[in-house]
């Protein structure tokens, strides 16, 4: 393969500049090589824009997640392509210019170098155009699908890859009518691969196509074949310097190197995470890499005579100041002896004072402070079964025959002496109440700390949720749809005989609900949200416009959540306060944190991830053993990872 004249001869000598962690796992990056401008996007749909210096320029929230997207090399057109098969045509500050709906199964775009023009590639055999300003600007039907587009710098040329296939040479030049792209294959080239990545270099001389197994195959502006390189790894990314001087690689096995024109390895290094985006400097002086974990990295290949110099950019704002969602737990100790126990523990989080109440199959109740002391355990309980209930200053601990207590205030835990069969339900306020109790799903009861029976009923209709009120009153849902309250003696008061097809979700009514407000139902395939005064009469209703599968009662907010993520926060006069979309994580746990207000922690793999019901991160974790249990407290959050017990504090607590 001829070498290209000209080649750099400086030793290179990498040295890492900056390193800066988006919010949520990185989703894609793209590289302005003119403008010194990189756009990054995360999987929560969160868009950055970053100088050279690794400085935040602007930071926005796109309308949805995003799938990918591109910009142009000045930095002043962005398109992204977004779920929902929606295009969205950005300005040089995140600017919203269109929406618009995207070609049927779009799934990769391109921006010309100049930002005039964009050719998004789709399943369905073809290359739709627009131009910047969110207009068609003309349409091609190829023979296969395109995965891959590339604009090639200084020419009218569009390069495309099949995902398996093909290769194409697109030539452009202005249609008929004026803001419109006339588009004709110009050549086809076949391979015997799968594509990650399509580049090219400046003048087209140059065109890598990442084939994975097969090494990076290597072709000229007609379509020739020229070889390839390989490392002996899965080739994902091949990225060359606008003059073809320099090329870097990234591998699926976590390597990345540069190689010359020829083939010539001339550094090599492994990763800690495969890069799964990968970026160079037009001139061959630096590589930006991003980790699926959140790192964007620059590296100076010359370390010894890196720029330092800001490079001539306007900061036209820096609403984050560099500040990154990153955190490691205030401290990790080991509480399971086997990767059985951990999967089998269940967590809590309690507040005034501030307690993690943990219980493996070992049925041992364990207590730690929030600096990490192990305050000690419970006798063992018998039964089977791990259910954990909090009050203001206590947690209840139970199996299906024996419910144990720990005063927090006090340190102190006590057996309650009471004889029971099959515990299905569990409800704790031992300063005004007590506790309450369903056995085998139809026997209803409240006790004493003492150990007394106030009072026992049983029902007609088996206990589907149940919820008890500081003054005493008791309400249960049953499976033939009814709300029933009773009073302080177990007597009934009250209720709504509801749908006998839909059962109800019940909770008590948030903190600050109007008086009359005490209960909140949900019934989920009638869509509405419903509160009740202390005898079960209906005082409001609120539609939801899907199908709750969670009613949560978070500090001030009534949370509802869908299977697939989606949430609505409602106060309790039944007013909407917030509400999120789906996520990729529906199994989310939710709390309340600091000021009350509703937090969500999401397990993503290695990933943990808090954020507020709007979906903005508040922090985020990379961990390195699997992700178990987790519990919110206003104090912070306690998560299981792997066979330790580690602890988030709230900032500045």
């Amino acid at each position: 393969m001829p070498e290209i004249s000209g080649r750099q001869q400086t030793r290179i000598d990498p040295v890492p500049a900056w390193t800066v962690h988006t919010d949520a796992p990185l989703k894609g990056m793209a590289l302005a090589r003119e403008a010194g401008t990189i756009l990054a996007w995360d999987e929560r749909g969160q868009l950055y824009l970053l100088d050279l210096l690794g400085n935040h320029r602007s930071v926005s929230r796109a309308p949805d997640r995003v799938v990918t997207g591109a910009i142009s090399d000045t930095g002043g057109f962005i398109a992204l392509l977004g779920e929902g098969s929606r295009l969205w045509f950005l300005g040089a500050d995140l600017d919203l210019i269109a929406d618009r709906p995207a070609p049927p199964d779009a799934t990769n775009l391109a921006i010309d170098p100049h930002g005039r023009y964009l050719a998004v590639g789709s399943r369905i055999n073809m290359i739709q155009f627009y131009n910047r300003h969110g207009k068609q600007a003309g349409r091609l039907d190829t023979r296969h699908a395109m995965a891959h587009l590339v604009f090639v710098p200084d020419r009218p040329f569009l390069l495309g890859a099949a995902t398996y296939g093909m290769l194409v040479g697109i030539e452009l030049e202005p249609g008929t009518t004026a803001g419109k792209l006339a588009a004709e294959v110009a050549w086809e080239e076949s391979l015997m691969s799968n594509v990650g990545r399509l580049t090219t270099t400046g003048d087209g001389g140059m065109i890598l196509a990442s084939c994975y197994t097969y090494g990076i195959q290597r072709f000229d502006m007609r379509g020739g074949n020229e070889g390839a390189y390989h490392l002996g790894g899965t080739a994902a990314h091949a990225v060359p310097d606008f003059a073809g001087r320099m090329i870097a690689v990234s591998t699926l096995e976590g390597e990345l190197a540069v190689l010359s024109s020829s083939g010539g390895v001339r550094w090599k290094t492994t990763l800690s995470r495969p890069a799964i985006a990968l970026e160079a400097d037009p001139l061959g002086r630096y590589l930006i890499h991003g980790h699926a974990t959140g790192e964007i990295v620059r590296l100076d290949l010359y370390g010894s005579t890196r720029a330092t110099a800001r490079p001539p950019v306007e900061l036209a704002s820096m609403p984050r100041a560099g500040a990154s969602p990153m955190r490691e737990p205030a401290w990790s100790i080991p509480v399971a002896s086997s990767d059985e126990q951990a999967e089998a523990a269940v967590l809590t989080v309690i507040d005034d004072p501030a307690r993690i109440g943990l219980m493996t199959n070992s049925n041992r109740l364990q207590i730690f402070s929030t600096q990490g002391e192990n305050l000690g355990q419970s006798p063992e309980l018998l039964g089977i079964g791990r259910i954990l209930r909090t009050a203001p200053g206590w947690i209840a601990a139970a199996t299906d025959r024996h419910v144990m207590l720990y005063d927090a205030r006090r340190s102190n835990v006590q057996r309650l002496d009471l004889s029971l069969v099959e515990i299905t339900h569990l409800a704790i306020n031992p300063d005004s109440y007590g506790l309450g109790v369903v056995q085998e799903r139809d026997r209803i009861g409240r006790a004493t700390l003492a150990g007394r029976w106030i009072w026992k009923r049983e029902l007609t209709s088996s206990v589907e949720d149940f919820a008890i009120s500081p003054d005493g009153f008791t309400a249960v849902t049953t499976t033939d749809g009814r709300l029933q309250v009773f009073d302080p003696a177990g007597e009934p008061v009250g209720g709504d005989p509801g749908n006998p097809a839909e059962p109800l979700f019940l909770i008590e009514a948030p903190e600050g609900s109007p008086a009359q407000v005490v209960w909140l139902t949900l019934a989920r395939r009638a869509q509405v949200l419903r509160g009740h005064d202390r005898k079960g009469k209906i005082q409001w209703q609120s539609p939801i416009p899907w199908e709750g599968w969670q009613l949560h009662r978070l500090g001030s907010i009534a949370m509802v959540a869908a299977p697939d993520g989606r949430t609505m926060a409602f106060d309790g006069a039944g007013h909407l306060r917030g509400q999120s979309r789906a996520s990729d994580a529906p199994h989310d746990v939710f709390g309340a944190g600091p000021q009350g207000q509703a937090w969500r922690v999401s397990r993503q793999g290695v990933h943990l991830i808090c954020t507020d019901l709007s979906g903005r991160v508040i922090w985020r974790a990379v961990a390195d053993q699997p992700l178990g249990p987790v519990a919110i407290g206003r104090s912070g959050v306690a998560v299981l990872i792997g066979r330790s017990l580690a602890w988030f504090p709230t900032t500045g607590s």
